[in-house]
């Protein structure tokens, strides 16, 4: 059993988490009071409202009698001037209409206030379930379509082989199609294109139905295809490495919107690329090894020349067993974000770390950040905006971890998810439950559930 699958529920939740207008305090809720129904001044009360909750703070000491669409939710009675009160529980993107009234000696004091919750920022994943007796099933990722669907991927181990997933669901979280197909990997380009791919072959998928479009073999009898891209103009880049005369060389190739070959190219500017995501102006940048020490980034246009090289060398890296890199996103203004690993020198010796790298629109390296532990193995989940300038990183070790950052490369947070969900030899403790963990946008912890409910 790999790492990466005892971290599939914590995905599953902190994605949830902010999508949803779940509560996990509970709300006291009066009926039957009494309220004054004459009306005498205005309330100074401000409300702020978020995504799936309206804070409201309170000018002074009063009873106040909070109304939501008509209906009479809550009676407060403060102690203090600005003390704030929370409606939770709302749906995102929804107008409500405030009723706010207080007695304050002979007046009655009101505030009305008509307003909308905001959108959501973050995917949905639907539930994955962990069966140990027959093969697990792990989430590998999810995509939020444009116009709200998601396509997310996962895959079921057995004892003798995997199989893949695809499916696509609605915001509500119906299936609309799920298909198994012959191949190990996949990825959803920003516009919504796929491509999967195993060691010797590509394919496109199509969105709308999740049947295969077409195939392609590039024939690389001692190479492998690491990672593959559907452009917004429907062709398809591949990435991965070949072998001749004793020697690994980068292999780039871009087929057009029907699947036949535009450009091939082997090259040795870098012994292997891992990963590959379009740029804003339509040409692809990839990133890769040269060396033990060098991860390189180069552009190709949208022909398929290659007309930029950038390297990052860092003396504490070995690259030639555990490089790797699993997942790209792209920000507005043009910059990609790539996640992956490597393995560094510490103190107490070799070990795997998590790498992420910012590259610019041009494909310079701006920055690479890492995490590293001398007591742990850390491995890359998932990683994914959760405001325009804020990324969240998934990681994992003995314990899986969330941290918060900055496109600045700033660390806001960075936490531990372990709570009941500790490993021991590789295995989650408790095996009988699927887990959550809710986090809001900050990476705070909001609550755990280890019953599964």
């Amino acid at each position: 059993m790999n790492m990466k699958s005892i971290i599939t529920t914590l995905l599953i939740v902190a994605a949830l988490v902010m999508t949803t207008g779940c509560s996990t305090e509970r709300e006291e809720f009066s009926y039957g009071h009494e309220v004054p129904s004459y009306s005498d001044g205005e309330l100074s009360a401000v409300v702020t409202v978020h995504r799936d909750r309206a804070e409201i703070t309170l000018p002074k000491p009063l009873t106040y009698y909070i109304y939501l669409d008509g209906v009479f939710i809550k009676q407060v009675t403060t102690t203090a001037n600005d003390e704030k009160v929370v409606v939770r529980a709302l749906t995102p993107d929804t107008e409500y209409h405030l009723l706010i009234k207080a007695l304050d000696g002979e007046k009655v004091l009101t505030k009305e206030e008509t307003f909308t919750t905001r959108l959501s920022y973050a995917s949905v994943i639907g539930l994955v379930e962990m069966n140990y007796y027959d093969g697990e099933e792990m989430l590998d990722f999810v995509h939020q379509m444009p116009g709200g669907d998601f396509i997310d991927q996962s895959r079921r181990y057995y004892y003798t082989e995997d199989q893949l997933c695809l499916r696509r669901t609605d915001a509500e979280g119906r299936v609309k199609w799920r298909s198994y197909i012959g191949y190990n990997e996949a990825s959803v380009s920003d516009e919504g294109h796929i491509a999967a791919w195993s060691y010797n072959k590509v394919c496109r998928v199509n969105p709308e139905t999740g049947t295969v479009m077409y195939e392609y073999d590039p024939g690389l009898k001692q190479g492998d295809i690491h990672s593959a891209y559907v452009c917004r103009d429907g062709s398809m880049v591949i990435v991965g490495r070949d072998f001749s005369d004793g020697n690994y060389y980068f292999y780039f190739a871009r087929l057009d919107a029907n699947g036949q070959l535009v450009h091939e190219e082997e090259g040795d500017q870098a012994d292997e690329l891992y990963e590959v995501h379009e740029t804003a102006d339509g040409n692809v940048v990839a990133i890769g090894r040269k060396g033990l020490e060098t991860f390189v980034a180069l552009t190709f246009d949208a022909e398929g020349r290659m007309i930029g090289e950038f390297s990052d060398y860092d003396e504490r890296r070995d690259l030639g067993y555990r490089a790797y890199f699993t997942q790209s996103v792209r920000d507005k203004q043009g910059n990609i974000y790539f996640l992956g690993g490597a393995e560094y020198y510490t103190a107490g010796g070799a070990a795997p770390v998590v790498v992420v790298f910012k590259v610019d629109a041009q494909g310079k390296v701006v920055w690479s950040r890492v995490w590293v532990s001398e007591y742990d193995e850390l491995f890359t989940t998932c990683m994914s905006f959760v405001d325009d300038d804020r990324l969240c990183v998934f990681y994992s070790g003995r314990t899986t971890n969330v941290a918060l950052m900055t496109t600045g490369n700033e660390i806001l947070h960075d936490v531990s998810l372990n709570a009941n969900y500790d490993v021991l030899y590789g295995r989650p403790v408790n095996e009988d439950y699927t887990q959550f963990y809710l986090l809001d946008k900050y990476g705070r912890m909001i609550y755990i559930d280890t019953e599964g409910e």
